[in-house]
């Protein structure tokens, strides 16, 4: 293989190279969690066992597997593609320099965000959804807590690596790094880009009581690429994000946080915080384009995408 050497190809062509490079990476990587969690823990194609109990072997096998199948998934297809369609891979990816005070005010943005996400997750909730759809969120909430509940100081660093930094990098540069900008180029309008993007990137999680607040997410991660035009911010954000989840949870199993810490902010519980949340989150994200402007000397409505 040669770097860009499919470059001059369409950009119809480079996705439908993309759904194959991710076809073959995830069945590659599939197959050898299968092979490793049989070797290691003695279990194999755990993750799809109906009842499967999410405890002991069964729960180190369904994180070697999560561990895996986010690298096949999502970061190795992208860097390939990169690799292939561009002789500037790291630039193709977005990976452009960024300033700390940016960082700082994305994290401000994650943080003062979450009684909105709790807004929007409550809202999510009021949609009907057919049973099969109710079973398939009780199930993903049931292994949720089984990743992330715990009080052992070593499940808690896996947790990091497996729900905060591979899933920033990997989910990011697939979604915001190539599919997002790829789209902004095709339609011309950064908005196409950032709305289909963040579609997929909520859909493909398959939870749909979260359909919306992860949507959200999506569009808050996508405009921030968008306004600084460097993949480290919507990494950082989408690393803040679940690093925050990864801790509350981790305080939970030791004891350290109430668990009605995750409806604060809802329709039930000081609904008007969730509302405050927003309108703050939308002052920061305000902030940080006025900033990147200002520091650029770009005028406020043209798109980074080149």
């Amino acid at each position: 293989m040669v770097r860009g050497s499919l470059a001059s190809v369409s950009g119809i062509v480079k996705m439908m190279l993309l759904g194959v490079f991710i076809l073959f990476c995830s069945l590659f990587f599939i197959g050898l969690g299968n092979l490793l969690s049989h070797l290691l823990f003695g279990v194999s194609g755990v993750q799809l066992a109906p009842g499967a109990e999410f405890t002991g072997n069964n729960l180190s096998a369904l994180k070697l597997m999560q561990i895996l199948q986010t690298t096949g998934i999502f970061i190795i297809p992208s860097f390939l593609a990169a690799f292939l369609f561009s002789d500037r891979p790291l630039k193709y990816l977005g990976f452009n320099g960024i300033n700390g005070n940016i960082v700082l005010k994305t994290f401000l943005i994650v943080l003062s965000s979450l009684p909105a996400i709790n807004l929007l997750s409550s809202i999510n909730q009021l949609i009907p959804m057919s049973d099969w759809m109710v079973e398939m969120e009780k199930t993903a909430e049931r292994l949720t807590r089984a990743f992330l509940v715990t009080d052992s100081a070593w499940a808690y660093v896996v947790n990091m690596v497996m729900i905060a930094i591979l899933p920033a990098i990997g989910e990011e540069l697939l979604f915001r790094g190539i599919i997002q900008r790829r789209l902004v180029e095709f339609a011309n309008s950064r908005w196409v880009g950032i709305l289909v993007s963040a579609a997929l990137f909520s859909a493909i999680h398959l939870q749909f009581q979260g359909f919306i607040p992860r949507f959200a997410l999506g569009v808050a991660f996508g405009y921030l690429l968008e306004l600084t035009g460097s993949i480290w911010v919507p990494i950082a954000a989408h690393f803040f994000n679940n690093a925050i989840a990864t801790t509350g949870y981790m305080l939970l199993g030791a004891g350290a946080l109430d668990e009605r810490i995750d409806s604060i902010g809802g329709l039930k519980d000081k609904w008007l915080l969730g509302i405050v949340s927003l309108m703050v989150a939308l002052a920061l994200i305000y902030a940080v384009k006025h900033e990147h402007y200002r520091e650029n000397s770009e005028q406020p409505g043209d798109s980074v995408i080149q």
